[in-house]
């Protein structure tokens, strides 16, 4: 206590000094980042105490620490004392601390003292002092809405959304955390590799958690592989951090098999289970999450009746439990979802004196936790913030007012100058109505120009659908010669040529169609009631041919859906999607076709595990003669105009057409369209 005295009293004394000189603070030295770093070395093989004490000699060794390293001295104790001890005091002395050092540096270090208001809040939460923790949030919140950019405060936007988290406000906590992922993601050029992913990979992970907790287990799955997939992108970062990459990757592990048990995958639930256990179930990684690992699986194997596994890890489970190690003892939520745990397994043994004995300490533990957190989560803090935005605001008008008068001088300056200003356009009033009227002549003029623009845009385009159409015939006809000539005695020069007639030909064909689609309206389409099941497998069934060129599989399941639509371009819009997806995926890659349905939409979605859109087609994939045109995996050839077609097609049906796409993963395209009243049953 005498030596946290004593280093408050020079943090005192610093802040006071350097607030009455001109100085410019150095940062963090080199001495105070080697101890910074032995610090986090010894906290991540789970020596908290023995890196504290080492802190405090380490420090004494400065000589004239600067105020960052004073402020990261502060900080790494302030996390000691919240996260690993759990003492109020302390954590409240620490958070005090880092914001007396800020005090006169909060301009040189903006982030720094944020996050010092943070850990105010973070401080008085744990003393349950609710709104005044709201009210350093709001603070902290407002300080960096004036004072940061987005690539410095993504992080501010995701400790707002751990608030709406420990609320168990689960929706809000997930639009924080996309907004702060989506930041850092384009601000991640100003960041380092490590940084991206102490950032980003907790942000994909934290989305991940909140929909698993609101049982949105799709989505919660597909958030996890991302996170991995993350982990797994810069692998020169493994030699750096190879211990930290490690346990992520073992968290992550843990929480998609989590999922997939909940979604009852025994398999990819068991293998990323024991994948999660093998990491982190060791005295330098995160044992706390392997705990939670084990007691996923021997569920998971408790619910598939495998109940000599489930007891083996129980007995595992237990003796940690009887583990009072400081540092090593079982947290109170772990110890709720054993207790789980053991009331479901003696329940499946039939044990019940047992099983009514844990569902008794699971329940009282349970409500224990819950009465801790009541107050936090009926406390609104999205009101708390208005109401101090409203004092804020009152404090500025207050601030306003006391300069009122000199607005009034201002004020009187202005109307002089207004006045002359009118007087001037008076005397030019003749001059100004004169051009007024030149103008509107020109309007009238440029109006009329307009108009013959698009009559004339209305011909040609008759004129070269008319073209197009009568074109069709005699492409038809070469095609057919050219197959017919294939089976005469020709020399190989000759079969290259007639090959490639009857290519070109084929191309021709191909865009000619496609222009005979151009500018689809639903004000002249007929329609009729359409078999959408019956239309998508006959357009499969011809686009086989395609398919089995390149070893593809075209894999479908449908459903029996009844639409109001024009057959042909409906069709159309099928067939077009489906060549896109033969001719920019590999040879021997499947396409799946799926056909789901709403209350009131039928939407059919193509995917495809080809070479995906790059970021700069994908504005531009729907126009109309657009440059983006690609050559297909074996060559093909591209027009361009089919999707721009196609979206015009679907939406003259009242209907929708977008995509979702990854370069070299694949790309996935959704038509939605409205449907007929008529009931379906699954193909």
């Amino acid at each position: 206590m005498l030596k946290t005295l004593l280093f408050l009293v020079l943090i005192c004394f610093i802040s006071c000094s350097k607030n009455n000189s001109h100085q410019i603070d150095k940062g963090l030295s080199n001495k105070a980042k080697q101890i910074l770093g032995r610090v986090d070395t010894m906290r991540r093989y789970k020596l908290s105490d023995q890196a504290i004490v080492y802190l405090d000699s380490a420090y004494l060794t400065l000589k004239n620490p600067s105020v960052k390293d004073l402020f990261e001295r502060l900080n790494v104790k302030f996390m000691h004392y919240r996260t690993t001890k759990g003492d109020v005091a302390r954590t409240n002395l620490y958070a005090d601390s880092m914001l007396i050092l800020l005090n006169s540096w909060q301009q040189q270090y903006k982030l720094e003292y944020v996050d010092a208001l943070f850990a105010k809040g973070d401080a008085t939460l744990m003393n349950k002092q609710y709104r005044h923790a709201f009210d350093y949030y709001y603070k902290a919140e407002r300080f960096a809405i004036k004072n940061l950019n987005k690539c410095q405060g993504y992080g501010i936007t995701y400790r707002l959304g751990e608030l709406r988290y420990k609320q168990k406000q689960y929706q809000e906590a997930i639009h924080f955390f996309k907004k702060a992922y989506d930041d850092s993601e384009k601000c991640s050029d100003n960041q380092s590799i490590y940084n991206i992913y102490l950032s980003r990979n907790n942000y994909l992970n934290s989305i991940g958690i909140c929909y698993e907790l609101i049982d949105n287990l799709d989505s919660a799955a597909l958030y996890y592989k991302k996170s991995l997939n993350l982990l797994n992108q810069y692998p020169q970062l493994h030699q750096l951090k190879e211990d930290y990459i490690l346990t992520s990757m073992g968290i992550v592990y843990g929480n998609l098999g989590g999922v997939y048990a909940k979604m009852g995958h025994f398999g990819e639930a068991e293998v990323y289970l024991k994948k999660s256990i093998a990491i982190n179930d060791r005295p330098e990684f995160d044992e706390v999450d392997a705990l939670t690992a084990k007691i996923k699986l021997a569920k998971l194997y408790l619910n598939f009746n495998q109940v000599k596994k489930t007891d083996y890890l129980l007995k595992a489970l237990r003796r940690k439990l009887a583990d009072h190690n400081s540092e090593k003892a079982m947290p109170i939520e772990t110890q709720i979802k054993l207790y789980q745990l053991e009331w479901l397994y003696y329940d499946k043994i039939k044990n019940i004196p047992k099983a009514y004995q844990y569902l008794e300490r699971y329940h009282n533990m349970q409500d224990s936790m819950n009465r801790t957190n009541m107050g936090l989560k009926a406390s609104d803090v999205d009101m708390s913030f208005k109401n101090n935005e409203q004092e804020y605001q009152l404090n500025t008008l207050n601030k306003e007012k006391d300069v009122q008068e000199n607005y009034l001088v201002i004020f009187v300056i202005l109307f002089i100058l207004i006045t002359f200003t009118i007087l001037i356009l008076w005397y030019r009033k003749r001059a100004l109505k004169m051009l007024n009227i030149q103008i509107t002549e020109q309007n009238v003029q440029m109006q009329h120009v307009l108009t013959a623009l698009e009559q004339s845009q209305r011909e040609n385009m008759r004129m070269m659908q008319i073209v197009a159409h009568d074109l069709r015939s005699p492409l038809a006809a070469t095609i057919s010669i050219t197959q017919l000539l294939k089976n005469a005695d020709l020399t190989d020069e000759e079969h290259k040529l007639l090959n490639l007639l009857e290519t070109s030909s084929v191309q021709s064909l191909d865009m000619i169609s496609d222009l005979l689609n151009i500018n689809t309206s639903s004000a002249h389409m007929k329609t009729e009631l359409v078999e959408l099941n019956s239309l998508v497998a006959y357009s499969i069934s011809l686009l086989q041919f395609k398919a089995r060129e390149k070893a593809q599989n075209l894999i479908y399941k449908g459903l029996n859906v009844t639409i109001e639509a024009n057959s042909g371009k409906i069709w159309r819009v099928v067939s077009n999607l489906i060549v896109n997806a033969i001719k920019f995926s590999p040879i021997g890659a499947d396409i799946e076709i799926l056909m789901t349905k709403s209350d009131h939409a039928v939407l059919v979605k193509i995917s495809d595990h080809g070479i995906g859109i790059p970021m700069d087609h994908r504005e531009k994939i729907f126009d109309m003669f657009t440059d983006t045109k690609r050559e297909g995996t074996s060559g093909e050839h591209s027009f361009g105009i089919g999707l721009a077609i196609s979206k015009q097609i679907v939406e003259a049906h009242h209907g929708g057409i977008w995509f979702e796409s990854e370069i070299n993963e694949g790309s996935t395209f959704y038509v939605s369209l409205p449907l007929a009243d008529h009931i379906y049953t699954k193909v």
